[in-house]
């Protein structure tokens, strides 16, 4: 992993991201649920290219490692703020992955302040679960654009929270293992 050419493509990617993160919760919020969808679509895209051109031309970087996840988790928790707030998220899946994100951040801070040496390695459960997500809030705000069966919303809600169980519990485990492990 390089620490050099921080602004790679892949890191362009993901900072476009954050920057459209706020103008997609802003189109929710306004109920221009179709330009919030395209928004959504594009940086949901931005996501699966950041990391595919890293690999593929050897450009990952030390900044990269930690941009990523945070461009996510600004993305998910915006989304899924705007449409708690529009009443399309359930309060059962909106402190769901409040709480895992909440989690994931203090256990981070907190295993590098007892290791000094925290790696940002993404499990394939958190994987599904960020990739899950994003497939709720598109799917939430499609319901927001053009109403969709309920079954699909409802199938999409379910598993965007089990996952996200899942994943909290597997990094809590995991990294408290780990915590232990590199303390003894």
């Amino acid at each position: 992993m390089s620490s050099k050419g921080w602004l790679s493509i892949p890191n362009i990617l993901t900072l476009t991201r954050i920057v459209l993160t706020p103008v997609m919760v802003f189109a929710l919020l306004r109920h221009q649920a179709q330009l919030a969808l395209v928004l959504l679509l594009v940086a949901g895209l931005t996501d699966m290219l950041d990391g595919a051109i890293a690999r593929f031309f050897n450009q990952r970087t030390v900044v990269g490692a930690y941009l990523d996840p945070m461009a996510d988790k600004i993305m998910l928790i915006g989304g899924m703020v705007a449409l708690y707030l529009l009443g399309e998220v359930p309060l059962f899946l909106f402190l769901a992955v409040l709480f895992r994100d909440v989690v994931i951040v203090l256990g981070a801070i907190f295993y590098e302040l007892v290791t000094h040496n925290l790696k940002m390695e993404p499990s394939l459960v958190s994987k599904a679960t960020t990739a899950m997500q994003i497939v709720c809030l598109v799917v939430l705000t499609m319901h927001q654009a053009w109403p969709i069966p309920t079954l699909f919303t409802g199938v999409a809600i379910w598993l965007a929270f089990v996952l996200t169980v899942v994943s909290g519990l597997h990094y809590l485990v995991v990294w408290t293992g780990k915590a232990v492990t590199a303390t003894e």
